[in-house]
């Protein structure tokens, strides 16, 4: 049996940002909260894995931004699961205005790991045998390894975030809505007050967990796209790479 999610959100001022418009975290939140329930129809959810001694670990995610909805208005988040093989669970989102209109759309890699090893392993029997929705034409799939991936980030300006309690989430890692509103908030000012987000392109790597210190970094690609990279600042090790593209509003 296959199953799709669609959940209502009316947003609220704390999920929308200085203009008035749906923030970006707060619309993945929204993604992460349907997906858990869709997970949950299929037997998949956070506590399900748990009781088998796994975790869900977010890998790759790539949003798009058409049209951003503001205070007040009701959206639909829509998701359900595309591809499922050895390692790998695809899983896309729609999200709609009342009248239909495309919103944004967001394509996503999950992996599963170990919560005693804390190490990635192949999906369980019972993962892999889910059967994704055949009506729904999947977008494409996401690349394992993009481009952006192998450019360094050698920007001078770093900002340094200690991981708080509230960062984390019930795998006891940082949550991956945290990553990526630290990643935005080191675009320049400028960007931030006059533009708005139209893509993002998301490579998880690594765990980090409270209260770990990070190190955050931003490269301007041109005026308007930029190359992200957050790591640990004891290691030096990668945990986050990324690529954002914006738009003027």
């Amino acid at each position: 049996m296959s199953f799709i999610q669609t959940d209502t959100y009316t947003l609220r001022g704390y999920e929308c940002d200085a203009n008035g418009r749906l923030s970006v975290p707060a619309l993945m939140n929204f993604m992460q909260e349907s997906a858990n329930r869709n997970a949950l129809d299929y037997g998949i959810g956070i506590d399900d894995l748990a009781r088998r001694g796994y975790g869900w670990m977010l890998m790759r995610f790539g949003l798009h931004m058409h049209h951003y909805p503001r205070y007040g208005q009701k959206i639909s988040v829509i998701t359900y699961p595309t591809f499922v093989n050895k390692f790998f669970i695809h899983r896309d989102f729609r999200v709609l205005a009342d009248d239909g209109t495309l919103l944004a759309d967001a394509r996503s890699i999950w992996i599963v790991f170990s919560i005693d090893k804390r190490t990635m392993v192949p999906l369980p029997d019972f993962i892999r045998a889910l059967t994704p929705p055949t009506n729904i034409e999947p977008l494409p799939k996401l690349d394992l390894k993009p481009d952006f991936q192998n450019l360094p980030v050698v920007s001078d300006e770093t900002q340094t975030v200690t991981v708080g309690w509230f960062d984390i989430d019930q795998n006891q890692h940082v949550n991956n809505v945290a990553y990526v509103q630290w990643l935005l908030e080191a675009v320049p000012k400028d960007v931030l007050q006059g533009s708005e987000l139209a893509e993002l392109d998301v490579i998880f790597r690594n765990e980090s967990h409270w209260p770990d210190q990070l190190l955050i970094r931003a490269d301007a690609d041109d005026a308007l796209a930029f190359r992200h990279r957050i790591e640990q600042a004891e290691t030096g090790q990668d945990v986050v790479l990324a690529r954002s593209v914006w738009k003027v509003c």
